[in-house]
């Protein structure tokens, strides 16, 4: 049997929820939004295998790291996910019954392909990528800056994730690099449209991470209910949209 993952939690009433945080930094980094929706929910926030709480974990792959995730949290009613979180959270939905699911910043597909012009072109991904082999660091660095681009508060951004650069427990260079080539590789586009859970999206407008013209897509294909805030980037919460998402998490329909 896996060892559940070790988890922040939140709220002691409501939907038991699941909040999922993204790559290069753990769940410290999305935490106010998980205690604001633990004033309506039961949240469980594990950090992923590699980061955090969990720093003496590993996962040999993708689906593994779900299956963790899903063995932690059995009775999750609804999942919230940023950025690569969100990933994981997609791939959750299509393994489980969950009531409903939330992607914050986050898409099927993260890169960008001849027929799927919302992710990071190829020429920026292979540019982070090469920071990243250099400088693994560095690289968090370069990411929280690409994360602010855009947003009208881009100091607060950058504030919220420079804070925890260098706090550890830190994030090995495996850990990384397997969250980098999850981010290259996983495409659930076709898996989408078969998930049978409540969605929504909430996104940035100036998101420069993924185009926020993917939640018009995740409408067409699974009628999400989708929430666009205006002036924010890729930490789309730091604007706005969290009385939205905590209303919608907490909704019985």
């Amino acid at each position: 049997m896996t060892e559940p993952l070790s988890t922040r939690a939140f709220g002691d009433r409501g939907p038991r929820v699941a909040v999922l945080h993204g790559w290069g930094w753990d769940g410290r980094l999305i935490a106010p939004l998980a205690e604001a929706l633990g004033r309506q929910a039961r949240i469980a926030q594990p950090d992923l295998p590699g980061y955090g709480l969990n720093a003496d974990r590993e996962c040999s792959g993708f689906d593994d790291c779900v299956g963790q995730l899903m063995a932690t949290v059995p009775d999750a009613e609804v999942v919230v996910g940023w950025s690569l979180g969100g990933l994981l959270a997609l791939a959750w939905a299509t393994r489980a019954p969950l009531r409903k699911l939330a992607l914050i910043g986050a898409t099927p597909r993260f890169m960008q392909a001849s027929d799927w012009p919302y992710g990071m072109s190829a020429e920026r991904f292979d540019a982070f990528a090469d920071a990243f082999d250099d400088a693994p660091m560095k690289a968090r660095t370069r990411f929280a800056a690409l994360s602010a681009m855009g947003d009208a508060d881009a100091r607060q951004v950058r504030a919220a994730m420079a804070g925890l650069v260098e706090q550890p427990p830190l994030p090995s260079r495996q850990t990384l690099d397997q969250g980098l080539q999850w981010l290259h590789d996983v495409d659930l586009r076709a898996a989408v449209q078969e998930v049978p859970a409540r969605m929504l999206c909430l996104h940035g407008m100036e998101d420069r991470v993924v185009d926020v013209a993917a939640c018009d897509w995740m409408s067409s294909a699974t009628g999400a209910h989708c929430v666009r805030i205006t002036g924010a980037a890729h930490l789309p919460w730091l604007q706005g949209g969290v009385a939205d998402l905590c209303e919608w998490v907490a909704a019985d329909d």
